[in-house]
């Protein structure tokens, strides 16, 4: 993705996004193409390029502007035990369920996986108390990076019919 502070391409951004996840509503993400997106958003092909390299481009500036979104809640909030952390969690993503289903409908739950790891091993508090580091921290870590992102996956699946605090409750106490 291209980084600028342009309005007019801020704006041109925020559409082929917006469109990207339109389009991954009713169409397999592998059939959709360049060429679709930027018919759907009134766009020319060269505004896209400017802005972006690859579909895949777009689907990761989206999940970086919720990894973005997420921390700034996360300080904002500054959860202090485990249940708290997780209440955060599952509160934040109970707003992108639709989102949440849409990758794993179009088979892009590892894609977004390697971004959702990469974003949490770069904030590790998120999901290791500092008391808890020793020799086996890799360990821990991709346990519980694995685990939350398996429950939030398995929770979207089942319609988030399980409050978000209850959901938090069962985690702290694992």
């Amino acid at each position: 993705m291209n980084y600028t502070k342009n309005p007019t391409a801020l704006q041109s951004q925020k559409w082929i996004i917006e469109t990207l996840l339109e389009l991954m509503i009713n169409m397999d993400y592998d059939k959709i193409s360049v060429s679709e997106i930027c018919r759907k958003a009134q766009l020319d092909r060269r505004t896209f390029y400017r802005n972006f390299d690859s579909k895949n481009d777009v689907l990761e500036q989206y999940i970086e502007k919720l990894s973005v979104e997420y921390m700034e809640e996360f300080n904002r909030v500054n959860p202090t035990d485990k249940y708290k952390a997780a209440l955060m969690f599952f509160e934040f993503w109970q707003r992108y369920i639709p989102f949440i289903l849409k990758i794993q409908h179009c088979g892009l739950s590892s894609f977004m996986f390697m971004k959702f790891e990469k974003f949490i091993k770069s904030h590790q508090e998120l999901l290791i108390d500092a008391q808890n580091i020793n020799p086996q921290i890799d360990y821990i870590f991709a346990y519980r990076i694995g685990g939350f992102w398996n429950v939030m996956l398995t929770w979207a699946s089942n319609n988030a019919v399980i409050p978000p605090a209850e959901l938090a409750l069962i985690l702290s106490k694992a």
